[in-house]
This record gives structure tokens, C-alpha cells and sequence, in this order.
């Protein structure tokens, strides 16, 4: 048996998460251990892998370390019993800081205390460099309300309202989707879970409550947290029950719920927590539909607000979604429930916010206008799950800007986890993908199959594996419907797309190797003068690259910035890119890469993909940093042709 040590691993992890080679003093800055100690890890590490029978991580000068492309699987499988997260060692700071909470979260499952200097051994650090972490542990937690207590010298747990401490447990423990991990720290038998999932379901079906799968899910795994918690001593919620419609089927629901695991766990089922299982029902209000919304939906003041952003966007980008009324529809059911939601302090979970966040920038762009307007106008803040939401409402709309309609229709019904805005983003792709009309006819959770009329149907879509075979056809897609899940569908469509190449918007005048300025202003005023100065743009073009700054900040992680343009003349678009000698502080972080875009808003639809493939070549910071060292626009041609 082949054991590697912690710090292998480590690297192991580093190395595997790479594309690229990666050089030894990036690898020894994520451990805090020196370039010797890394080649000598290296060294041992190729021992056990010949023993594993598996190529050694190759090396090369001048560029590092990397796994070669075959033995990735082979050492892939080394961590299969390590698919837990806590149970990886995690290699970053900001990946040590989650686990911290991560295990916090799961020592108040269990009522138990944790050292310091227990953490600094798991974690493989110094005392010094763990206390760096807990600082932002605290900020972390502290955004929750929940502080950490020192309990005499047993060590540290967390303190802090119920509700705050069971939203933590679910955002770092339920969000990680470890199904396994769950198991082990909710203390109900298998028995228990059983009972539970039967009772919702027969209540959600008793009371025609329409729930997504993904929502099903977590009221599953609030219920289970609730039932936990409460075996622990003084977890019950503590809030002021206000607003609560007695008469409301979701109460009716919740009550009968709670009733029934009473009866079945022999547990006390305070009514704090009935009122609980009440608001997430309740926040599950128009996230499910079977069709789609209608056009005499009755208007209201975010009606108005989501007129204004649209104007807002057609001014910005010529994109005309004005009459849209699929998109501002869709967008009314969804805020009905989302600003209820956020007003009763009952966030969402997006399982597909990552996704989201690579594959559709641009509409995220769009989201975030609204969310803006939403906030100023409500004086709420809205969060990224829930502009991720938005976002797959204006991903729908650009596909539909850009559909290609046909005679021939094809009647679908789609099996949806995440409920309308991606229903809506479904069946807009296909349309403008294929050339086949795609009716989607009814959107329908998993557990809704059975009644389905297949009669009159010719295809199932769905975005989870069915627990069955049906009558007619079914093919599995993701929920952010990529290009290649379009292509899984061949029996029915045909599939085509459009391609160009971002190096071509590449211009070696507009590449500024080490901009040495000092304030977010200075690199714009720099950048945007060349363009003017060189014919690119207009001075009406430049003004709105600083508007659009103003109205919410364009950074996306990694120290990288993408700046864009929204009114004025682009005489030759194009992307002006420049490396900030020393960091400078943006709005939210530090920035060192600006990718300045400057496109033609009568041709922005030809670049729909333009933003997806420059998040593609700086998803991680090792691309970034790795680019900001070759100082080079020859390099910046390679990476991106």
C-alpha cells in the first residue's frame, strides 16, 4: 500500500488542478516551504508513483512541475478515498480558510471544541500562518453574526443565533454537496431519513406545493439539520413569529409535517420550527412552472425598475430586449419569490453559481445592472446566488435575440432541478442552436414524472439521470446547457454555431507591458487615451468606460479586471490589455491584469462567447501569475489562439 505524506499530497492536489506546468516557488509560496524541500517532495513523490506503476511528475526548466496527461486518472484514483473535502488537505489560504469553517460547522453538529494548535497539525501550517486564516475566518463568520468562543481550554466553537448558525451549516456543509460527510454528522438513522423524505413528499403532493428538486432537496436537509439540532440542548430557533398566513396552504403544510415526524421520530417539533419549514416553502413560491408565465401577469414596482434597466441595456449594448416579454414575465415570477426571500433573511442556494459564473459572464453583466437597480430601489442587498438566478433569465434572452426558427416543431417536456430561469434558458438554446423548433410543454421536477401524459410527447429533457425508462426518448443535458450537451440531441436537431478567434482582437499598441500607476482612474485614463489616440474609439466611447466602472465594479477574481465599453463610436474593436507594475486596489481587491473590451455594440452579438473564453485563460491565479511574468504579447497570441 502506497502512502503519501500530507505536504505530498499537497502538491499532488496543486499539481492535479493544473493544465500547465506550475514552478517550484509558486508550489513552495502555497505551502510555505522552501524550493528545496519541494524538489525533494518531488523526488519522493516519483518514487511511490513508480511503485504505482504510474509516469513520474515530469520536470522541465524554466517551467516547473507538471503531472503528465496519462497518469492523471491513475493518481486521480489515489484520492478516492479522500473525495470528502475535509478530508483533502487543502493547498491555498483561501481553500484553508473554508475548511476551518467547514469543520467549525461541523463541530456545532456534534457540540465539540477544537485547539488552535489541533487545526495548525490537521492543516499542516504554523501557528503563526494559522492565526493569518482565523483572522479571516472571523470577518467570515462575523457576517453571519456568529463569533468563536473560547471554552476554558477545551478550545473554540462557534456562538451565535440559531438561525445564523444552521444558515453557516448549510452554506459550507450542504452547498459542498458531500453526501457521505452529511451521513456522518446528522444524527438520524437511515430509518429517520426515510420517513422524512416520505412525509414531505406526501405533504408537498397533499397540498399541491410546487417545489424544484434542487428546493425539495434542501427543505430535506433543513429538516434533517432541524431534527438534528434539536436533540442538542437549547439549538431550537429563537425569532418573533410576524406575518404568518395561518391559512395558507404552506402553513397547512409545514404544520402537517411537523406533526406527522412528531408521530414518527418522537420528537418535539417546537412551532418555531414549523414556522421555519413554512418560510422555505414559501420561498419556493413561483420558482416551479409548468408553462410559461403569461403576458397579463399584474404589473408591480420592480415592473417598472425591470423596464428601466432594459432601456438601461439597450442604451449600453444595443440589445433590445424591450419587448421581451418571456424575459420580463420570467423575470416578475422570479422576484415575486425572491424578494420575499430576501426580506424574510431566507437566502437561496445556487448549486450552479459557479457554472453559471464561467460559462455566462456577459449575462451575468446583465444581472448585475438589475440587481444594482433592485437594491437602490428596495434597499436591500441582493446576493451572488441570487444574480446567478437572474443571470440564466438574460442567457434565455440572448439565445432568443438569436434564435433560428424552422417549421418543424418538436414538443418537449424538461426535467428541471433548478425551476424557471433555467427552463428558460433551455428551451431559448435549443431554439437558437438548432434548426428545429423545440416547444417545451411543461417543466417538471423528478419526482413529478409519473404524471406526465407522454401521449403527445416527443422528447424528455432532462438535467438529472431518470430513475426509469419511458415510452419515448430521453437525453441528460446539464443545467447550464452547454454546446455539448446541444449535441446530444442529434436524433432530433441538427446543430450549428458560429466561431472566431479572440486573438484577433489582439493589437500589440494596445498591450501595456507594466502600467506603473497607483489608482484604478489612472490604468483607465492610460488605456483609453491610446485607444482615442489611435482611431479605436471615440471620446464618448471613452467617458462611458468610466461610467460603467461607476456603476458596479468589473473585477472577477484572480486580480483581473474586465472593463468594457457601453456608448460611443468602436471604430475597430478590440481588447487593450495591461500588466499594473504593483497591484492596485480596485473596488472589492486588488487588481494587477486589466482586460479592457472594447466592442462594437452593433456587433456584440457575434462575440457571445468572447467573455467565456477570456474567464477560460485566467480561471485560476497560477494562469494569471503565470502571465503577468512572461510580460509578453507574443505569449498573450499563443494562449489565446
Amino acid at each position: 500500500m502506497v502512502n503519501f505524506s500530507d505536504r505530498q499530497k499537497k502538491i499532488l492536489s496543486l499539481l492535479l488542478k493544473s493544465d500547465d506546468y506550475i514552478k517550484s516557488d509558486y508550489i513552495a509560496g502555497e505551502l510555505v516551504i522552501s524550493t528545496k524541500t519541494v524538489q525533494r517532495e518531488i523526488k519522493s513523490i516519483n518514487m511511490l508513483l513508480t511503485e504505482l506503476e504510474a509516469n513520474n511528475i515530469e520536470s522541465s526548466r524554466g517551467k516547473g512541475y507538471a503531472i503528465p496527461l496519462e497518469s492523471k486518472k491513475t493518481i486521480q484514483l489515489i484520492f478516492k478515498d479522500y473525495e470528502d473535502k475535509d478530508a483533502l488537505i487543502p493547498n491555498m489560504q483561501q481553500a484553508r480558510i473554508e475548511w476551518i469553517i467547514r469543520k467549525l460547522a461541523v463541530l456545532s453538529m456534534e457540540e465539540k471544541e477544537y485547539t488552535l494548535e489541533r487545526f495548525a497539525d490537521e492543516l499542516f501550517v504554523s501557528l503563526t500562518t494559522l492565526k493569518k486564516d482565523m483572522n479571516s475566518v472571523k470577518e467570515i463568520l462575523q457576517s453571519y453574526s456568529i463569533q468563536l468562543a473560547k471554552v476554558s481550554n477545551k478550545g473554540l466553537r462557534l456562538k451565535g443565533e440559531e438561525k445564523n448558525i444552521r444558515q453557516l451549516i448549510v452554506d459550507y456543509l450542504v452547498l459542498e454537496q458531500s453526501e457521505l460527510h452529511l451521513e456522518k454528522i446528522f444524527s438520524m438513522s437511515y430509518t429517520d431519513k426515510v420517513f422524512v423524505e416520505e412525509i414531505v413528499i406526501r405533504n408537498i403532493r397533499k397540498y399541491h406545493i410546487p417545489i424544484t428538486d434542487i428546493g425539495f432537496r434542501n427543505l430535506i436537509i433543513h429538516v434533517e439539520i432541524a431534527i438534528s439540532r434539536l436533540k442538542l440542548a437549547n439549538t431550537s430557533i429563537n425569532q418573533k413569529i410576524t406575518n404568518i398566513e395561518e391559512k395558507s396552504v404552506e402553513y397547512d403544510c409545514a404544520k402537517s409535517i411537523a406533526e406527522e415526524i412528531e408521530s414518527k421520530i418522537h420528537l418535539q417539533i417546537p412551532e418555531n420550527e414549523v414556522v421555519n419549514i413554512y418560510l422555505h416553502l414559501l420561498g419556493q413560491k413561483r420558482m416551479l412552472i409548468r408553462e410559461e408565465p403569461s403576458s397579463h401577469e399584474i404589473k408591480r414596482a420592480e415592473s417598472g425598475l425591470i423596464e428601466k434597466v432594459l432601456v438601461e441595456i439597450n442604451e449600453m449594448y444595443q440589445l433590445d430586449f424591450r419587448q421581451d416579454e418571456i424575459l420580463k414575465n420570467g423575470l416578475l415570477l422570479h422576484l415575486e419569490s425572491a424578494l420575499h426571500r430576501i426580506r424574510l433573511n431566507m437566502p437561496i442556494n445556487n448549486e450552479l453559481i459557479e457554472e453559471i459564473k464561467t460559462n455566462y459572464p456577459f449575462p451575468m453583466q446583465l444581472a448585475k445592472l438589475l440587481a444594482s437597480s433592485l437594491e437602490k430601489a428596495f434597499e436591500i442587498k441582493i446576493d451572488l446566488n441570487e444574480v446567478g438566478f437572474l443571470t440564466l433569465h438574460f442567457c434565455g434572452a440572448l439565445e432568443r435575440a438569436n434564435s433560428i426558427q424552422s417549421n418543424k416543431e418538436i414538443r418537449a417536456v424538461v426535467v428541471c432541478t433548478t425551476g424557471l430561469g433555467t427552463s428558460v434558458l433551455l428551451k431559448a438554446k435549443l431554439q437558437s442552436k438548432i434548426h428545429s423548433k423545440i416547444k417545451v410543454v411543461g417543466v417538471y421536477a423528478l419526482y413529478q414524472l409519473e404524471d406526465i401524459d407522454f401521449t403527445t410527447i416527443d422528447i424528455i429533457i432532462t438535467t438529472v439521470p431518470l430513475p426509469k425508462k419511458y415510452s419515448i426518448p430521453d437525453v441528460v443535458i446539464t443545467p447550464i446547457v452547454s454546446d455539448i450537451d446541444i449535441k446530444k440531441v442529434q436524433d432530433f436537431i441538427t446543430y450549428g454555431a458560429d466561431e472566431f478567434s479572440i486573438a484577433d482582437l489582439f493589437y500589440e499598441d494596445l498591450f501595456f507591458e507594466e502600467l506603473n500607476c497607483t489608482t484604478k482612474n489612472e490604468c483607465l485614463s492610460v488605456m483609453t487615451e491610446k485607444l482615442l489616440h489611435l482611431g479605436f474609439i471615440d471620446q464618448k466611447c471613452q467617458e462611458s468606460i468610466f461610467a460603467r466602472e461607476e456603476m458596479a465594479t468589473t473585477e472577477i477574481g484572480n486580480g483581473v479586471c474586465v472593463p468594457h465599453n457601453m456608448e460611443g463610436n468602436v471604430f475597430r474593436s478590440s481588447i487593450s490589455v495591461g500588466i499594473v507594475k504593483d497591484p492596485i486596489l480596485w473596488e472589492v481587491g486588488k487588481v494587477q491584469l486589466i482586460m479592457m473590451v472594447i466592442i462594437d455594440k452593433h456587433t456584440i452579438r457575434e462575440y457571445t462567447d468572447l467573455f467565456l473564453e477570456i474567464y477560460e485563460k485566467i480561471d485560476f491565479q497560477y494562469k494569471v501569475d503565470k502571465f503577468i511574468k512572461q510580460k509578453s504579447f507574443q505569449y498573450l497570441k499563443k494562449i489565446f489562439n
